[in-house]
């Protein structure tokens, strides 16, 4: 049974381009019903967390929005990245879901207990993922995993 959901950002849960407006700031792109997805996931008293590659403010703000339980940023090798925090926090591969769309996630996607990649991934990626999803980038991705995982938990 899944206890740990962790994602990676963007491509997940951003549609993974990244907005510039007029005075050069960047913005990122999330659904709210992958914001619910990710609340909903919480309350069924699932642990979260997010992997990501990046740095930056949005960081900051995936953060104070969500309260996770795990971030990692600044993450260049995922499965370390995440062998490193499930071994600080007992976490038990085969109970452990993660998303992710890029290249960078595929060993991480073939290594965990349950895995998605969004639809408009790369081979690669949906071959290393262990579900394919509907949703593409940003569109929904973390709502149809949380209905999936949801849907598991009820069921046990």
């Amino acid at each position: 049974m899944i206890s740990a959901v962790l994602l990676d950002i963007d491509g997940v849960l951003t549609d993974g381009a990244v907005y510039v407006a007029a005075d050069g700031k960047e913005t990122k792109r999330i659904l709210f019903e992958d914001i619910d997805g990710v609340f909903a996931l919480k309350r069924a008293g699932l642990k979260l967390g997010f992997i990501t590659g990046e740095d930056n403010e949005f960081c900051d703000y995936v953060y104070r929005r969500f309260e996770p339980d795990y971030m990692i940023r600044g993450c260049k090798d995922k499965l370390g990245g995440y062998k490193k925090l499930a071994e600080e926090n007992g976490l038990k591969r085969d109970e452990v879901c993660y998303a992710g769309d890029s290249l960078k996630d595929a060993e991480l996607l073939e290594f965990v207990g349950q895995s998605f990649a969004p639809s408009d991934s790369a081979v690669e990626v949906k071959n290393a993922a262990k579900e394919v999803l509907q949703a593409s980038r940003g569109e929904g991705v973390i709502r149809e995993l949380a209905d999936k995982i949801l849907s598991q938990l009820k069921q046990c």
